[in-house]
């Protein structure tokens, strides 16, 4: 029979508080980039969260609720996967354009997203996921430092 104290707790220094900031931190860091996607494409993009907000919810005022929801818990499901097995940041950015490629049509977020789109779309999740890993980079190193001086 486990007792209470048998079960995980989230603790001050457990690695969730690091992958939420590291996603929240990448979140605020994609607000610079997607001034140079609007300037390549012309437009704002449609996998933008107002733009996915207006497709799904009929208002684009949902927007930063998307955005502010889905950048961190891309940021802790990096942290999990990092803390795992062995994830380059740009495969992870991969992986997240090809999933939203592939998806975000089927659901109606946005319609198919094909040529100049497709690629800012990856070098979208590519700076999110290089930022992320900058954010857990540091998140560690200032734990290792911490670690070293107690």
């Amino acid at each position: 029979m486990a007792h209470l104290s048998d079960e995980p707790t989230l603790r001050l220094g457990h690695p969730f508080r690091a992958w939420l900031t590291a996603g929240v931190a990448a979140t605020a860091a994609l607000g610079r980039f997607e001034s140079l996607e609007r300037l390549l494409l012309g437009r704002e993009p449609s996998y933008a969260p107002a733009r996915v907000a207006q497709r799904l919810f009929g208002s684009r005022h949902f927007g930063p609720l998307l955005r502010w929801t889905y950048g961190p818990a891309l940021g802790v499901a990096y942290g999990a996967l990092r803390s795992r097995i062995s994830v380059p940041a740009l495969a992870f950015g991969a992986a997240i354009a090809t999933v939203e490629l592939l998806a975000m049509p089927r659901v109606g977020a946005t319609p198919p997203i094909r040529g100049r789109e497709a690629i800012a779309l990856f070098l979208h999740a590519a700076a999110f996921a290089v930022a992320a890993e900058a954010a857990l980079s540091q998140a560690a190193r200032s734990v290792s430092r911490r670690a070293t001086t107690v």
